[in-house]
């Protein structure tokens, strides 16, 4: 079969997409994968805002965050996954882009989880295409400072279905995924959908990916006021982001990613890419 042609290292980097695996292939019977990864989006004084606009901040912010993340093979077709984060964001100096605004503004860290993850994959079925389902529930984070407007992560429950397809080629893969997320406490639903592929060169994988988030304006839950805006888990957030990685496999076992993105199209995050570097371990 042609997945069992597949060199082994496909289906370890699989599992390294913005710290959440899209791909439709699971994991063997007992089969296991843990990464420890390390993220961040340097200081920014800007968001993209609605219809090309940029919408400047009072005050520098940076984001940071470290991940746990897991998979486990329940049995030859089911994985069970889990996502911890843990994250650290500051709110600093003033930005030139407000030098006017008068009103007192505060600066301030945050650090605390943010939304704990789990997610089942099932396999459907193996054979020139592949075909899997996954259902991820997000939990909701509470840590939060209104004074400053930061916080560690969305206050909802988030629930997404999402099916992938895709394809090995002895050195080559792609695949391509596409789910509906639904959230609670008045914030947008989303359609969330990309593309993954790569090539490997002996131990070296190099991948390119493409991530969109598409809200539906289904609630009106406001946007921070100027005082506290920081661009940190805002409603109504979408993005076209592309992106790529490279991912060095030491040894059967265990190796090595880093990955960058930026944005075609964004509303209400932040105008400056993002940087992730993480070591994976699996059995």
């Amino acid at each position: 079969m042609l997945m069992q042609r597949l060199p082994l290292a496909l289906f370890w980097l699989l599992a390294i997409a913005s710290g959440w695996s899209q791909s439709p292939w699971a994991r063997p019977a007992n089969g296991g994968y843990v990464q420890v990864g390390y993220h961040t989006i340097p200081a920014y004084g800007q968001l993209f805002g609605g219809g090309g606009s940029d919408l400047p901040l009072v005050r520098y912010v940076t984001e940071q965050t470290f991940q746990l993340y897991g998979e486990y093979g329940l049995d030859a077709r089911t994985t069970a996954m889990v996502s911890l984060p843990w994250r650290m964001h500051e709110r600093g100096a003033r930005t030139p882009e407000l030098p006017l605004y008068i009103v007192p503004t505060e600066s301030g860290r945050i650090s605390g989880f943010g939304n704990i993850s789990f997610a089942l994959r099932r396999q459907f079925f193996s054979g020139p295409l592949v075909l899997g389902g996954t259902l991820r529930l997000d939990l909701p984070s509470v840590s939060s400072q209104p004074n400053t407007g930061l916080r560690t992560g969305f206050n909802a429950f988030t629930a997404q279905p999402s099916l992938s397809v895709g394809q090995g080629l002895g050195r080559l893969y792609w695949f391509a995924y596409t789910g509906l997320a639904f959230r609670t406490n008045n914030y947008n639903h989303y359609l969330n959908t990309g593309a993954e592929a790569g090539f490997a060169f002996g131990p070296l994988w190099l991948i390119a990916f493409l991530d969109i988030v598409l809200p539906f304006e289904n609630d009106a839950r406001p946007l921070q006021p100027v005082r506290t805006r920081t661009g940190l888990y805002e409603n109504n957030q979408g993005w076209l982001s592309p992106g790529v990685k490279a991912l060095w496999q030491v040894t059967p076992r265990w190796g090595v990613v880093v990955s960058g993105a930026s944005a075609f199209w964004a509303q209400y995050v932040p105008k400056s890419p993002g940087l992730s570097a993480a070591v994976f371990y699996r059995w």
